[in-house]
């Protein structure tokens, strides 16, 4: 078991003594997705840290029959499975805390692993389900000198970050207009003020921080909900429109009840576009009509090749970089905050009669037992 505190050695982080790295949340990105045989490898935390070259030593999990699974898959001696996470954290001291739990216990599990010492935390999104929880948890973690890392995966993608760079170097001019879109089956839960939200926050928090990744802050939001056969609780449904500080007009639709799963970005630029979403990417370039004179239309163009290696292992390669003292860059607590707030914003727009509101928002004024008739 771990003693304490370890020091790392900034050429390899795994040379030396007492490494302890904790896995809290041995679930379905924890672990269970490794199964999936139509999945690209790794998909989870523990796929992606074991590629990265990470040992992890001890887990936690309320649930003792998938501990004990997980535990037997990973080589993990039963004395350093825990169910629960405050005991691991008093015993491990881990080093590298990966929290992979519900949204709403991230705050108190982060800030309490910062509080034991560990200098690395990687957690999962939405970082919490509330913005007073992100910054509190941000501020803690910053007085203790523990680096974060939240798991906005499609970051460390090397297809979305291929698409940044074309957009960056103006590969399709100017951006004009987004369509982002992550359809589901709408919203199955019990609606806890806790939870902080609906299919825009658990599914949609990708698609925002994306939308920032790709063309900068947002500035202004505009949204609405709908609820399917319900006059309260969290939404089915949730459509908003977004301006970014570079004048970019964004339309966003999460949720919507349907019985297919959709995560597309169509970026519309002056001199052509480009499509990406789950498993296909296309670029279109401007050319002149063959059937309109005086037209030009858009034809399907070579894709750049990109890099093609699993965001989960690029993701614990930037953890165990932190492990060596180095800031995380790629997702930042800071980019956590910011994907929270443009969605509650969104939430409250919708709230005030579809209002548009301009960002940053008061954290105050995000009261989503009022905002969704909750009890």
């Amino acid at each position: 078991m771990g003693t304490g505190r370890t020091e790392y050695d900034r050429d390899d982080p795994m040379k030396k003594r007492n490494v302890n790295i904790a896995l809290i949340g041995c679930g379905r990105i924890g672990h269970l997705l490794e199964h999936d045989p139509l999945r690209n490898k790794p998909c989870t935390h523990f796929g992606g840290a074991t590629s990265a070259g990470l040992v992890i030593t001890h887990a936690c999990d309320i649930n003792r029959e998938r501990l004990d699974r997980f535990g037997a898959t990973a080589g993990i001696a039963a004395d350093n499975l825990f169910q629960d996470y405050r005991e691991l954290l008093r015993t491990a001291r881990p080093a590298l805390a990966i929290i992979a739990t519900w949204t709403e216990s991230h705050e108190r599990i982060a800030v309490e692993a910062a509080r034991s010492g560990a200098g690395v935390i990687v957690l999962e999104k939405p970082m919490a389900s509330s913005l007073a929880g992100c910054r509190a948890m941000a501020d803690e973690c910053r007085r203790r000198g523990t680096a974060v890392i939240v798991n906005h995966e499609r970051r460390f993608d090397g297809r979305y970050r291929k698409v940044k760079e074309m957009i960056d170097g103006g590969k399709i001019g100017p951006v004009k207009t987004v369509h982002a879109s992550i359809l589901t089956g709408g919203y199955g839960g019990l609606s806890r003020p806790e939870e902080g939200g609906g299919p825009l926050l658990h599914d949609g928090t990708h698609l925002v921080d994306m939308i920032r990744y790709l063309f900068g802050e947002i500035v202004t939001v505009e949204g609405e909900f709908q609820r399917a056969g319900r006059s309260r609780g969290f939404e089915d449904r949730a459509c908003a429109w977004l301006k970014t500080a570079g004048g970019i007009d964004v339309f966003l639709e999460a949720g919507g009840s349907r019985n297919y799963f959709v995560f597309e970005l169509e970026i519309s630029g002056a001199l052509g576009a480009i499509v990406i979403g789950n498993g296909y990417e296309s670029l279109l370039m401007g050319r002149t009509s063959r059937h309109y004179t005086g037209f030009r239309d858009l034809s399907v163009a070579r894709f750049p090749r990109y890099r093609s290696v699993s965001c989960f292992t690029e993701l614990y390669a930037e953890a165990k970089k932190a492990l060596a003292g180095a800031a995380p860059e790629t997702s930042t607590a800071e980019d956590g905050y910011r994907a929270l707030e443009v969605i509650h914003a969104i939430y409250l727009s919708s709230h005030l009669g579809r209002k548009a509101l301009p960002l940053p928002v008061d954290p105050r004024s995000i009261d989503l037992k009022k905002i969704f008739s909750l009890k």
